[in-house]
């Protein structure tokens, strides 16, 4: 039944790729519980998301919104994997992947039609399935 609901609960997804994209996110948990940022330079390396908005998904919580600079995906659009940290300042967040830089939100009107949308995994590319592909 869980698995029904919440397919990515399955142990089949613990491949290699994914335990090393864990211990690197715990290597930057604990960077981030003893410095609460990131290095200027790691940021600036990172793809920027503009004109983004959360969207609430089973798994967690995501953001869509325009990216640039992303290794994976050239397209103007992209669903984030679920967050793991975010900056209290708005200027980047942490998903099991990467870190993303921040630039504007969407403005209200277009957070709105966004959220309105009924998004499918298919619809947007996502960092976390691209690089499963990868």
């Amino acid at each position: 039944m869980l698995m029904q609901q919440f397919p990515f609960l399955d142990p089949i997804h613990a491949t290699p790729d994914l335990v090393a994209r864990l211990r690197a996110l715990a290597d930057d948990a604990a960077r981030l519980q003893q410095t609460r940022s990131i290095s200027p330079a790691r940021l600036q390396t990172a793809p920027l998301l503009k004109y983004w908005v959360p969207l609430r998904r089973s798994e967690g919580l995501r953001l869509i919104g325009q990216v640039s600079g992303h290794p994976l995906i050239k397209g103007p659009m992209i669903m984030t994997s679920p967050l793991w940290f975010a900056d209290p300042k708005d200027r980047w967040v942490r998903t099991l992947s990467r870190y993303y830089r921040l630039g504007p939100p969407a403005n209200p009107t277009e957070a709105g039609l966004m959220t309105s949308l009924k998004i499918t995994m298919s619809d947007t590319p996502d960092d976390e399935t691209s690089e499963d592909r990868a």
